[in-house]
């Protein structure tokens, strides 16, 4: 018998090494307390954390430390599901606690699993900037694998431990089964909204990150529905209940609210239709524990919900559901390349493009409100050829657009002037737009209507910003500093240009009168064209003014969609539009000498709009008075009246 080598004595002794199963979960081993021996048991019930509930198959002794630790592997009886079913404890339905962080990154709900998934170690990952416990304990050479350095997080109260969403009342995995089935997009509704989505909001602000993925996937759903996976109450799809899957139906319910608001419906309808899938679609994300558990479906959710309640109207709220989208987004690390880093590439480039859209929705509120920005771009270096890129897409000049949007409402450095930073501004704005494709240059180069529409969207943004740059120039007090007929030369010009580019964009889609920051945009612009002394005598100007005025108060509103400010439509637009319009009509009017509108009559008529009380600056303001008020000011006093009564916070009513 030939010896037997070491090496080989020793492969066969692991081989015959005796495994054994643990009669203890891993969280009652852990801490060294008594378990049953169920999944999940009571104590893991009992201490509210069910879902982490797992028994690890361990080797001997000897062989610990030797090599990567066994990763834990769930052990799920068909008794032990029933059990758990019939006792009726809170157990979430889908995978552990660790299955939510990035687990729809890569493979979107109930999709095929053929694509890599992260690894266990990511699972749990939440950012933390350098300067963090939690950093400084990785840093000293804890292995993120490694108990103590994935647990301190939850240690020192920095990690969500809830495991299902706390204020709601489905508890038990059947309930919120019960509860998604109830608010699941029909077959019907996808097929027929999802279309307008695709066609015509998205082109024009593509939140989702990947949207081939995201049809492949919608593909796969409607299979399901068809094959009856999401039909029966009483069997729960262990494929559909996870909290990614029910992330993405949330995903796909947003989509629909938005397809409906971009519909050919009437307004009454598509206006409860997209109500009621945001409605949906927010239940979903209640269901999928959007607030303690993110991922990036759910941020992209959000982000659409919020843009379709700015299309309502409804700005100042989508203003504050996207400050929650951007703390939700910075919690998973998506404003920084270093917080993505563990990241398989594929899901990095996701992420890197999901904050770029999340820039540029913060970008444009902020610019039409005037608020300071919560988002930057510093997290994502930018390499050495992004400035020198040519031949830029519709997407990619909004991007760039939108980043320098952030540059226009930081404060300006110490010993630069105003107009100085203007006229490098618009040098930079100007740069960018030389950059683009052959037909965002010149309508002239545009072979399609797609080119067309991107040409005059392009146009009306890039007008919109331009003009804000150059409202110092406005002011009566600054005409004579340094540089101030270039800036009043080129705000003459974006007004001019967002107005033409509305009227002829509205001719050729619904997309202008649908979307609240054009709408915002081609209002703004003629209210300034109405009110600024360069502008309110120009005969261009003025012929402007009136048909941007005819467009929003046609009264023909059973055969076109120019009926916005009708009986029907009157609240489409926020008060403020409404309130501005009304001023703007009454201005019009006084500069013609045909007297002044009554303001009572013309609220009724446009929907029963609260009286203005800021001066009733749509009744009896004299654009001539000796004060000489600056335009910008006269114009923030119309489009930002204040909402909230303060004089009601103390005592209760």
């Amino acid at each position: 018998m030939n010896p037997v080598t070491q090496d080989e004595a020793d492969r066969v002794l692991r081989q015959k090494a005796r495994k054994y199963e643990s009669h203890a979960c891993y969280p009652c081993r852990k801490r060294k307390v008594k378990c049953d021996g169920s999944q999940p048991c009571r104590t893991c019930i009992r201490r509210e954390h069910p879902g982490i509930c797992s028994f690890q198959t361990q080797t001997p002794r000897r062989e610990r430390g030797r090599g990567p630790s066994t990763p834990l592997s769930v052990r799920t009886p068909a008794s032990a599901s029933a059990r758990v079913t019939r006792q009726g404890h809170t157990n979430p339905i889908g995978n552990a606690a660790g299955d939510w962080r990035i687990a729809d990154a890569g493979v979107s709900s109930g999709a095929d699993n053929s694509e890599p998934r992260p690894d266990d170690a990511s699972k749990d990952y939440v950012y933390s900037g350098d300067n963090s416990v939690v950093s400084i304990l990785r840093l000293r050479g804890l292995n993120a694998n490694d108990s103590v350095a994935r647990e301190v997080g939850s240690v020192l109260g920095l990690q969500n431990t809830f495991s299902s969403y706390p204020f709601m009342d489905s508890k038990t995995p059947g309930e919120r089964w019960r509860s998604l089935l109830g608010v699941l997009p029909q077959r019907a509704e996808v097929l027929k909204f999802f279309h307008y989505y695709r066609i015509t909001a998205y082109p024009f602000n593509p939140i989702l990150a990947d949207m081939d993925r995201f049809e492949l996937d919608l593909c796969t759903y409607l299979n399901a529905h068809a094959g009856g996976d999401l039909r029966n109450p009483e069997c729960i799809s262990e494929r559909w209940a996870t909290d990614k899957s029910v992330g993405h139906i949330s995903l796909l319910l947003a989509t629909l609210a938005a397809g409906a608001h971009y519909s050919d419906i009437e307004y009454p309808q598509r206006l409860e239709l997209s109500t009621d899938f945001a409605r949906r679609s927010f239940h979903a994300l209640r269901l999928a524990n959007f607030l303690f558990r993110p991922s990036l479906d759910i941020i992209q959710a959000l982000l659409v919900l919020g843009n379709t309640l700015q299309n309502m109207g409804q700005s100042d709220a989508a203003w504050a559901l996207l400050g929650t989208t951007v703390r939700l987004a910075q919690t998973m690390g998506l404003h920084t390349e270093r917080g993505s880093a563990h990241w398989p590439e594929y899901v990095r480039s996701k992420a890197k493009a999901l904050w770029s859209t999340i820039v540029w929705q913060d970008s444009l509120l902020c610019l039409c409100y005037d608020r300071a920005p919560i988002v930057s771009v510093s997290g994502w270096p930018s390499g050495p050829s992004f400035f020198e890129r040519t031949n830029l897409s519709y997407a990619d000049t909004m991007h760039y657009l939108c980043r320098l949007g952030l540059i226009i409402m930081c404060p300006q450095g110490y010993g630069v002037t105003e107009a100085d930073r203007a006229i490098e501004t618009l040098q930079n704005m100007d740069a960018l737009h030389q950059r683009g494709q052959p037909h965002l240059l010149d309508r002239g180069n545009c072979a399609t209507m797609q080119q067309h529409l991107e040409h005059l969207a392009l146009k009306m943004h890039t007008s919109f910003c331009v003009s804000v740059i150059c409202r110092p120039a406005m002011k009566q007090s600054q005409t004579q500093l340094p540089h101030m007929e270039i800036l009043r030369s080129r705000a003459k010009g974006s007004l001019i240009d967002a107005s033409r580019a509305f009227l002829d964009f509205e001719a050729l889609s619904v997309v202008p009168l649908r979307s609240w920051s054009m709408v915002h945009t081609v209002l703004s612009s003629t209210l300034l064209l109405c009110i600024w002394e360069e502008t309110r005598s120009d005969p261009e100007c003025r012929d402007l003014q009136q048909r941007v005025i005819d467009v929003f108060s046609s009264s023909d509103s059973r055969s076109d969609d120019r009926t916005v400010l009708n009986e029907t439509d009157g609240q489409w637009l926020s008060e403020r539009h409404i309130r501005a319009l009304v001023t703007l009509r009454s201005a019009l009017d006084r500069e013609e000498d045909r007297g002044v509108v009554d303001s009572e009559q013309l609220d009724t008529r446009l929907g029963a709009v609260p009286p203005f009380n800021a001066g009733d600056l749509d009744g009896d303001f004299d654009l001539s008075n000796p004060f000489d008020i600056s335009p910008v000011t006269y114009l923030d006093s119309i489009m930002n009246v204040p909402i909230f009564d303060m004089t009601q916070e103390y005592g209760f009513p």
